[in-house]
């Protein structure tokens, strides 16, 4: 793997601690995947499992130096049938069956440390479907962030309760894809790594994220900003 682009940065001059999560990676091997995969490898490259290039993906950023984890599909609200049923954690199913779709998850890519949820605002919601994706990810020594795709998700107490390394997301970067909007939720989540130890953020394999990363990053690597990967984080 290649190094990681860590700042010879003195405690007492770090100014706040990031941590970035871009979802959505497996979809497809386009110039924009590939570009992410050129910014700074002290970011999160999180990947649905099942799809036509998440193992191309998966060795390709490993072999640049990013930590992986896996976009565990989980049932949302809105839920239609598509090709992530392989994968998806739906409520209703038991132990076994959890345990099962996530292991096979992580075979497909076994670099992966750990999974965030992708959408799943009715399946975080659910303490039993949690407790079996922690009592699975526990056995496995994986961590979980919680994507916090609904205010009533469980995921993350739940998590705490089990034993497993988990934190919780605090910006979406992009959930509205303009520059203005990532602009404005980026300083959002500079302004709250100033009040806490790491401020996480989570983004997509947008045109208009990449854009801002690239440009925004060294600066503020340069005015002393850390950025941490997610194995760094989790406790």
């Amino acid at each position: 793997m290649y190094p990681k682009n860590k700042p010879s940065i003195e405690p007492n001059q770090i100014k706040g601690k990031l941590c970035l999560i871009i979802d959505d990676f497996g979809n497809s091997e386009n110039d924009l995947h590939r570009d992410f995969l050129t910014l700074s490898n002290d970011i999160t490259i999180s990947i649905i499992p099942g799809q036509s290039y998440s193992e191309d993906i998966a060795h390709m950023a490993y072999k640049y130096g990013f930590e992986i984890m896996i976009h565990m599909p989980m049932e949302a609200y809105n839920w239609h049938h598509n090709n992530l049923d392989k994968y998806i954690l739906t409520e209703g199913l038991s132990f076994q069956q959890v345990k099962n779709k996530l292991e096979n998850a992580f075979i497909e890519l076994p670099n992966a440390l750990g999974i965030n949820n992708h959408q799943g605002s009715k399946a975080t919601e659910n303490i039993q479907l949690m407790k079996n994706v922690a009592r699975s990810l526990k056995k496995m020594d994986k961590y979980f962030i919680d994507s916090y795709t609904s205010v009533n998700s469980k995921a993350f107490i739940t998590m705490r309760q089990n034993g497993v390394k988990t934190e919780i997301r605090q910006i979406f970067l992009d959930n509205i894809e303009h520059p203005d909007s990532i602009m404005k939720n980026l300083d959002k989540l500079i302004e709250l790594s100033h009040s806490m130890d790491v401020a996480i953020g989570i983004g997509h394999v947008k045109e208009e994220t990449y854009k801002i990363l690239k440009e925004q990053i060294p600066i503020l690597k340069a005015n002393g900003y850390h950025f941490l990967n997610v194995s760094e984080i989790v406790r």
